[in-house]
């Protein structure tokens, strides 16, 4: 890659390659000046306002897209973006990657990119949409969500954004002081008494000492870093910061959350590291640009090594609970079944297990009392007119308005875990610092003499275990191999400026995520015989925009009423296997709706922005059975690789052809699969008789070009690591002694599941008896 760069060219300036950016972007969003007349002689400013403005002319904010790319890609992605977006700024790499298109009537008969007229440039991403080339496709997915989700979520003086009129979104609303939760308040007040924001203190400019002293205040066990005979841990060395606790834990989301609150209870010392930072309820602003950036993973831009599949995961206090959309699903009994038949886990058909989902379900407030917004009526009402059942969602919010709980809940009626389980811990003593990345496990290897007789010990890093039934072990043996947790390695501020901290603590507990848990195990050299970061399913879904006559049917506004509210529990062979599709209706705000809506041309794309305020979007989701895995790159990043296997890939099918025959039985007047074709769509004529057969053809014909759906997204990795093939250390016979070495991971380790996440945590009381398997419980979507 960079071979080639030098043989073209110096690299241009981050600044040179704005306008490339600018032209990007009104190819993605043209001008329409026809049809912004059209609309001033009819008095509709607003859409005459709409159509008049292009994506270039938000070039104010191409910077922000630039900002994006160096904040959230990875080094070698970045190259990747780098790469295209150079070549396009030159002749010859515009013609290396546009081909025809990059040719010109005049001397020297090649234009850069940005010199092309705007139809030869749409020739250009009509291909690379559509290409065979992995790399063409993952440039267009790449630039495209980029690129719309800056125009379509950036603010102007007025604070609003001038396309937002026209599609009838009318941005982040205030809350009525009197509907807040106080429940919620008080908890939030708790939670924030035990907040350490460390990496803010950094960006500010504070010194090691200075964080020492924060560290301190806040009741933390600080050891004196200057002292070097007092270091225990190698680890120790160079270190800003060193506190010692029982417990440490990585991440603060569904796993964290409730495994912080017991052990917290037992009377452990906890401390939690969280990347991101917290906001109380009562400072958010509901702005989906704000939330983006500052609650979800890489501004919510994290995709598979190919570009085919977002990933939609918190990167928040709170974790996943603070974004997601509410549904919380107690285990189905076939994955119950599955996971004790299949994978020799026993304990989840057990009594103990369904206690543990009955006390999680209250804690959360759990309960299917509420309405339907529009659009999950209408998917109600076109299922039910092909005789499939549906039924509430279980969902932890008491909100029948919660359309932007979805960048956190500005009421607190969202039960989420900086509401509940992390507030319960905070109560406890537990302490949360934020803003510091967890970089590393500190290992030791396993003294033979701290097990007691009959205990399983485990090599973390080769996944052998063995039972201790002899005094007389060599070096070759299963416990000479195994390692003990010894703490954390993290670090604050970036570059140079980075600090080093230690937690030093005999528990560990990694609970970041099924993209995180395994990067961070992988950068601790564990990897159990090559098997963390495997067995990754992410759950795959995607959308069928159907849009609805406004004078027929009222507005849909997708982002008002409760989220989630219903589904059919036939379509995913609920009483079956479990495989197979759900159907339910998601929030969608503009940045995202923009990114993931199907770009054919300009035209047609701004005209399904036109039509937001009138999209129904049915979603299908897959419980997958095939699998990806997770790898970490040279800096220590992980890196998802996953493709829909066929299986799922017809389960998708089965799904979206649900989406669209519901839909258009509800009276739509047009469904698409999502695709970025003239054939991925299909203009009803309003009568769902007379439409059936047109949408038989049109269905038939999808699956007969097998073609690929639109833009794939999972809003729920897990099962990056299996139980049944590595272990949690489990709990010390009794008694416990604090001298005693023990390890706890919480990791995705359910063999596979339905929208849903479960995690085990196999955890000890200080100085009493071992306690058994603890539910870590997620509110999942």
């Amino acid at each position: 890659m960079d071979w080639l760069l030098s043989l073209l060219a110096p690299s241009p300036s981050r600044q040179e390659l704005l306008p490339v950016i600018g032209a990007l972007a009104e190819t993605l969003l043209p001008a329409e000046p026809d049809r912004a007349a059209a609309a001033k002689s009819k008095g509709d400013i607003a859409l005459a306002k709409f159509y008049s403005i292009s994506g270039k002319q938000q070039s104010s904010h191409m910077q922000e897209v630039i900002d994006r790319i160096d904040r959230n890609l990875t080094p070698e992605s970045k190259k990747e973006l780098y790469l295209v977006l150079t070549l396009l700024t030159w002749r010859i790499g515009c013609l290396l990657l546009c081909g025809a298109s990059a040719l010109v009537g005049s001397f020297p008969f090649v234009a850069p990119f940005a010199e092309l007229p705007l139809t030869q440039r749409e020739i250009v991403l009509q291909s690379w949409a559509t290409s065979s080339i992995t790399s063409f496709r993952k440039a267009f997915t790449a630039l495209k969500g980029l690129i719309m989700a800056v125009v379509l979520t950036s603010l102007d003086d007025t604070h609003t954004n001038p396309l937002w009129p026209a599609m009838g979104y009318p941005g982040p609303s205030t809350v009525d002081p009197a509907k807040v939760n106080r429940k919620t308040v008080d908890a939030h007040k708790a939670l924030q008494a035990a907040l350490l924001p460390l990496g803010k203190a950094r960006q500010q400019g504070s010194s090691p000492a200075q964080l020492r002293d924060m560290a301190a205040a806040k009741g933390l066990l600080v050891q004196d870093v200057l002292r070097p005979e007092g270091k225990e841990l190698e680890e120790e060395a160079g270190a800003g910061l060193v506190v010692k606790c029982d417990v440490v834990m990585v991440g603060s989301g569904a796993g964290a959350g409730p495994c912080a609150a017991q052990l917290a209870a037992a009377g452990l010392r906890v401390v939690i590291l969280e990347k991101g930072d917290f906001t109380p309820n009562h400072e958010l602003s509901l702005h989906e640009g704000d939330a983006l950036g500052s609650m979800y993973e890489k501004d919510g831009l994290l995709a598979s090594e190919d570009g085919n599949i977002f990933l939609w995961a918190g990167a928040t206090v709170g974790g996943g609970t603070r974004i997601n959309w509410c549904v919380s699903f107690r285990t189905p009994e076939h994955v119950r079944k599955e996971w004790a038949g299949e994978h020799d886990l026993p304990v989840f058909t057990s009594d103990t297990y369904t206690h543990a989902m009955d006390a999680v379900c209250q804690r959360l407030g759990v309960s299917e009392d509420y309405q339907h917004g529009k659009q999950a009526q209408k998917m109600t009402d076109g299922m039910n007119l092909l005789g499939l059942k549906t039924a509430n969602m279980p969902r932890n919010c008491v909100s029948h308005d919660c359309g932007h709980c979805c960048f956190g809940c500005p009421t607190g009626d969202k039960q989420d875990m900086t509401t509940t389980f992390l507030a319960d811990a905070a109560r406890n003593s537990a302490k949360i610092v934020t803003g510091i990345y967890a970089d590393r496990v500190i290992t030791a290897a396993l003294s033979p003499d701290s097990l007691p007789n009959g205990h399983v010990s485990h090599d973390l890093t080769n996944g052998v275990s063995s039972q201790d039934e002899s005094a007389d072990l060599d070096s070759n043996s299963d416990h000479a191999r195994a390692q003990q947790a010894e703490g954390v390695v993290a670090y604050v501020g970036t570059g140079t400026d980075r600090i080093k901290c230690v937690f030093k603590a005999p528990i560990v507990v990694s609970s970041a995520g099924s993209i995180n848990s395994p990067a961070f195990l992988l950068r601790s050299g564990i990897t159990v015989n090559g098997n963390v970061g495997k067995h990754l399913h992410l759950h795959p879904s995607a959308v069928a925009p159907s849009i609805f006559s406004e004078k027929e049917h009222g507005k849909m506004n997708m982002w008002e009423g409760p989220m989630m509210t219903a589904y059919s529990p036939d379509a995913p062979d609920w009483e079956g296997s479990g495989y197979g599709p759900m159907v339910s209706t998601p929030p969608v705000h503009p940045g995202l709706f923009s990114a993931g809506a199907p770009w054919l041309t300009g035209a047609a794309y701004k005209d399904a922005l036109a039509h937001y305020a009138n999209t129904a979007l049915p979603c299908t989701y897959v419980r997958d059975k095939g699998e990806g895995h997770v790898t970490i790159d040279k800096q220590g990043y992980p890196r998802v690789h996953y493709q829909i296997s066929p299986f799922d890939q017809k389960s998708l099918w089965k799904g979206l052809e649900i989406d669209i025959r519901a839909m258009a039985a509800a009276g739509a007047e047009s469904v698409s699969n999502g695709g970025c074709s003239p054939d991925d769509t299909l203009y009803l004529m309003g009568d769902p008789e007379e439409d059936r057969p047109r949408v038989n053809k049109f269905i038939n014909k999808l699956h007969e070009t097998s073609k690929h759906v639109g833009t794939v997204v999972s809003h729920l990795p897990l099962a990056s690591l299996r139980p049944n093939i590595i272990q949690p250390f489990h709990p010390l016979s009794p008694p416990v002694h604090e001298s005693q070495p023990c390890c706890t991971m919480v990791y995705h380790v359910v063999p596979c599941c339905t929208m849903l996440t479960r995690k085990l945590c196999w955890h000890s009381s200080r100085g009493k008896v071992a306690m058994g398997v603890l539910l870590l419980h997620s509110v999942c979507a």
